[in-house]
């Protein structure tokens, strides 16, 4: 598995401008041609150049997994049909930004208290078996654990207890770490998949060591 330090758009953050499964790769419109190379090289995937919202910071509107995409249905038109030649499109009618909010592999789905039950009788419907709770003392679900189909890395504020209910939910193995020296909201500042690794510039050797021990074991 390779593990690359790059930034998007000027950001250490780059978490935050793109989503990843196992063979896409959704990107803003705007990135820099030598990273979106970068991105396909090192995650082994097509990379797809598109906004959510209008906006660049996809992953904060947006996820993902092998099957399909998840949005809010204030997405515009020309986004879906942009995005909808490359993977099934599933709308949710939300008034949250569904990215901060929710994660999910192709199993799983991890999902913020602060859903209602409109929300959470629409993402049922994805056949995902769902866990709804708060993390790292925070119920920003989508900014504090990254899950793969073989592992998930949370934010060290997790406690022990929140650990074990991930892992038993989930069924895989994960751990805890920080990137971008010491950056707690953990999924704004990866991007990950079966493949390789992609972390924020700022990421220290020693964060980059333990996010490779975690996110990189085998199946």
């Amino acid at each position: 598995m390779q593990l690359k330090r790059i930034k998007i758009l000027g950001s250490n953050y780059i978490g935050l401008f793109a989503i990843a499964n196992d063979k896409l790769c959704f990107v803003p419109n705007s990135i820099e041609e030598k990273i979106e190379k970068e991105i396909e090289r090192i995650l082994n995937v097509k990379t797809i150049k598109t906004s959510i919202y209008d906006s660049a910071l996809i992953a904060v509107f947006a996820k993902m997994n092998n099957k399909e995409i998840i949005l809010p249905n204030f997405v515009t038109n020309r986004e879906i049909n942009e995005i909808e030649k490359e993977i099934k499109v599933r709308l949710i009618e939300t008034e949250h930004a569904l990215g901060n909010l929710i994660e999910i592999n192709d199993k799983n789905a991890i999902i913020s208290k602060t859903l209602n039950e409109n929300d959470i009788k629409q993402l049922k419907k994805t056949k995902l078996k769902i866990l709804q709770t708060n993390l790292a003392k925070t119920d920003a679900i989508g900014s504090s654990i990254i899950i793969t189909n073989k592992a998930f890395l949370i934010s060290p504020n997790a406690t022990k207890e929140e650990v074990k209910k991930v892992q038993d939910s989930l069924n895989i193995k994960g751990g805890a770490s920080t990137a971008n020296t010491g950056d707690s909201f953990i999924r704004n500042s990866i991007i990950a998949n079966k493949n390789g690794i992609l972390v924020g510039e700022q990421t220290t050797g020693h964060e980059m060591n333990r996010i490779e021990e975690v996110l990189g074991q085998e199946e």
